[in-house]
């Protein structure tokens, strides 16, 4: 039986760039080799750069804090696509259906909601004169929220969530050699959170994903044949956000910040030797460390129409180097040494007659790797209908 390496163990999470010293050792070839992963929030979230802690009844959606439905005055239902191209390559998949309903109270506001949808998206296509890498699939949460205004203007909610997906890998060194791997996800996690509105313009928020518990199949073979195959189950950190939405008139800011120390994941197994197991686990101690992700966003309304814009950043370090110093003067990775990717995203919905509304976001990552930069993008299309 083979043993795991650390990019298995971090690619259902995090985009992972392995430089020549760091490499996947299950295979009989040492190569460098890559993970992608994009995190999927809903078009509106995804439109402002993920800054969706604190930005209450303003992004009608799935955020990542739960607390935000309790601010939802609408019942409404979301259907939604993603449209992913990466190098030339093209991929399209389900977004999501959700289902969101205000619950008439006495005082204050409670909601809940349900749905399915797409937590994150492994599509990547890289080509160089030694491999071609052709990665495809995703994760899905299965969802159900709650959320409530437990004291005027205090909000608290939240989710649990069953996960399920998977993540094909196919590393090709001529049309006849190569190797495939499979990987079957299912997990369960959570989140809680609380949103304050303590001035009428102004909304603090924070929340804490809580410890992802992932169980992973993972089956390896050449073009020809079974080299075998394995289980064990990976338990990721929590992630800590904070957040602050300042809602005007005309114009709305949004700001969040990720902590997550990336030390803390954890693999076990039953299946690969515990002398195995160890090894992977120190070298995540040793390898990885903390990150501090950065998401900015904006909304403008259009005065007299229901028209809405948006526009996002998003800073997302590499987890191997934890952070790389952020700044205003480098939004975008330019070197090998830039351990870090970005995106810039922007968006609209407009509202239709009869509760119906459209929205849209479009998001261009920035990823460094090989001498050359990348630019994978992103396109969510949703349908809502408001009652």
């Amino acid at each position: 039986m083979f043993a795991q390496d650390i990019v298995d163990i971090i690619a259902p999470f995090r985009s992972y760039a392995f430089d020549e010293e760091h490499f996947n050792g299950t295979y009989p070839y040492t190569y460098p080799i890559r993970s992608s992963v994009n995190s999927i929030s809903g078009p509106l979230g995804g439109a402002i750069g993920n800054a969706t802690v604190a930005s209450g009844r303003m992004i009608p959606e799935f955020t990542l804090n739960p607390a935000n439905l309790a601010m939802t005055k609408y019942n409404m239902i979301h259907v939604g696509g993603l449209f992913n191209h990466y190098n030339g390559i093209n991929q399209n998949s389900l977004g999501g259906i959700s289902y969101i309903s205000a619950v008439p109270v006495y005082s204050g506001s409670l909601s809940f909601g349900a749905g399915v949808t797409k937590e994150r998206d492994y599509n990547l296509y890289y080509r160089n004169d030694d491999i071609t890498q052709r990665t495809s699939g995703g994760l899905y949460n299965w969802r159900f929220t709650g959320a409530v205004e437990v004291q005027k203007d205090i909000f608290v909610g939240g989710e649990l969530s069953l996960l399920s997906g998977k993540r094909n890998n196919n590393i090709a060194f001529s049309p006849a050699d190569g190797f495939i791997e499979e990987n079957n996800y299912f997990g369960i996690t959570g989140r809680i959170g609380m949103n304050y509105h303590f001035l009428p313009i102004l909304n603090a928020g924070v929340s804490i994903d809580l410890p992802t518990v992932l169980g992973v199949d993972y089956s390896l073979r050449n073009y020809s044949s079974s080299l075998g195959s394995t289980s064990y189950t990976i338990t990721s950190p929590a992630i800590l956000r904070a957040g602050l939405a300042l809602t005007l008139r005309i114009v709305d800011l949004y700001y969040s910040i990720d902590y997550a120390n990336w030390q803390n994941l954890t693999v076990r197994s039953s299946r690969l030797t515990q002398g195995d197991v160890d090894e992977i686990n120190r070298e995540i101690f040793d390898n990885f460390s903390v990150t501090y992700s950065h998401h900015v966003g904006m909304a403008i309304h259009v005065p007299l129409l229901p028209l809405h814009f948006y526009f996002g950043y998003q800073y997302l370090p590499d987890a191997y180097l934890g952070l790389n110093g952020f700044s205003l003067g480098k939004l975008i990775p330019r070197e090998l040494d830039d351990r870090f990717s970005s995106s810039f995203s922007w968006g609209f919905s407009l509202f239709l007659k009869q509760g119906l509304s459209i929205s849209a976001s479009f998001e261009t990552a920035h990823v460094f790797y090989d001498e050359e930069r990348e630019k994978p993008r992103n396109t969510q299309l949703s349908l809502g209908y408001f009652f």
